[in-house]
């Protein structure tokens, strides 16, 4: 027993984290982490919940402080932005408010976060695409900390390597959720953190996607109702290029709250019957009753029934995958009907059998619209026989061939 005790009494505490959660506004829950060696600042923002918006810094308004800025702006809640040039206090990335564009260029080192009208946008690192036509607040950083929800070490940016105070931006899957962190440094019981230990922070607290935002002594987080929540490692607030404001009324609409897509069912064309390796072309089209136009890269059709199957009608070279058909022919407006087209190769049977092969529309990987089950009967190349219950499910064997025929004519009228 007492070499037990000598044992526990020698290994290391594990300092756990003080978590205090509260809600300073509509939409808004504020984290204070404190442990023996971290002090921790997050808002979780609801980017749907009713009055909230965000406000980034324009040409004009740079050099200021946080809380200056976020004052000035009407937010209840503030923090800094971009790295910047101390001489000209131009961003390192692409800066904009109200749709006015300033500072550097999207190049391989810089991730623009990019708000608009029900949209919400980041890159990784390393994308060189630029500030999107719709875009209208921007703050940009470096390096990407959180890749499609796994975090990511930059052993090679001396910014991340060693412990420092932080800011950073961070995104949910869905897009609806904005997180920003500050993580106080470079004072006893305020250890900081390097680029993959902020980025795990992220992570852990549900961020899908995050990036590194100017630290040191210009990292801050101001609130309206409180001033500035942290310690700059100044001991004041620093004046900075840019900033990025939250506005959280609980009222009005949520500016960029992402726009869900939505489909209802217009028509279908399929063959009620192929013979195994026969080709046909198919299509189904639906109406976009969303508010967000659909795109020919990202609006597709993929399989369902189950989900992200691959389908055996699967034509090697004009399908996206065995489990994504086609995207939409043509870009489509809200309130307009969309033609997916794409074509089909009948399996090998040897007895003939019915598919029943369901699709539903994707975007972003969210699925959408109604199901549509194309039902399809394949017959062996010798000939028709007795039909059975195929991939699909379908019906039994024993109903003759062209009694299911008249079934499936019946299912399209």
């Amino acid at each position: 027993m007492r070499s037990l005790l000598v044992a526990l009494l020698l290994v290391p505490t594990v300092a756990h984290a003080a978590d205090t959660w509260t809600d300073p506004y509509p939409g808004v829950r504020r984290l204070e982490r404190v442990t023996a060696t971290q002090q921790i600042h997050v808002l979780k923002i609801d980017l749907c919940a009713p009055g909230v918006s965000v406000r980034a810094t324009a040409t004009g308004e740079r050099q200021q402080t946080v809380g200056g800025f976020g004052a000035a702006v009407g937010a209840q809640a503030a923090i800094n932005g971009d790295f910047f040039n101390y001489d000209t206090y131009s961003t390192s990335g692409p800066a904009m408010s109200k749709g006015a564009k300033w500072g550097g260029t999207d190049d391989s080192f810089n991730a623009p976060v990019q708000f608009g009208p029900n949209q919400v946008l980041l890159r990784a690192g390393g994308s060189t695409a630029g500030v999107e036509d719709w875009a209208r607040e921007v703050v940009s950083g470096h390096p990407s900390i959180v890749v499609a929800g796994e975090a990511r070490d930059a052993p090679t940016y001396p910014v991340c390597t060693s412990p420092e105070p932080r800011t950073a931006l961070g995104l949910s899957e869905d897009k609806q959720t904005l997180y920003l962190a500050v993580v106080d440094g470079r004072a006893t019981g305020r250890a900081g953190m390097t680029c993959l230990q902020l980025g795990n922070l992220l992570k852990g607290l549900g961020a899908h996607d995050a990036v590194n935002l100017d630290g040191g002594g210009s990292s801050t987080m101001w609130l309206k109702s409180t001033g500035v929540v942290n310690s700059p490692s100044d001991g004041a607030q620093r004046v900075v290029a840019n900033h990025l404001a939250i506005k959280a009324t609980g009222q009005g609409p949520a500016a960029h709250c992402p726009a869900k897509p939505n489909a209802t069912f217009a028509a279908v064309e399929s063959p009620p019957e192929l013979v195994a390796g026969e080709e046909s072309v198919v299509w189904l089209e639906m109406t976009n009753d969303g508010t967000t136009t659909w795109d020919t890269e990202l609006t597709r059709v993929g399989t369902q029934d189950a989900e992200n199957r691959d389908s055996v009608f699967f034509k090697d070279g004009n399908w996206i995958s065995a489990s994504r058909p086609t995207a939409v022919d043509e870009t489509t407006a809200p309130g307009a009907i969309g033609r997916f087209s794409w074509a089909m190769v009948a399996p090998e049977v040897t007895e003939s059998t019915l598919f029943d092969e369901t699709f539903q529309l994707v975007q972003d990987g969210a699925w959408f619209g109604p199901k549509q089950t194309m039902s399809i009967l394949v017959h062996p190349v010798t000939g028709p026989t007795d039909p059975v219950g195929g991939g699909g499910g379908g019906c039994a064997a024993g109903f003759g061939a062209l009694g299911i025929l008249a079934a499936l004519r019946r299912r399209r009228t």
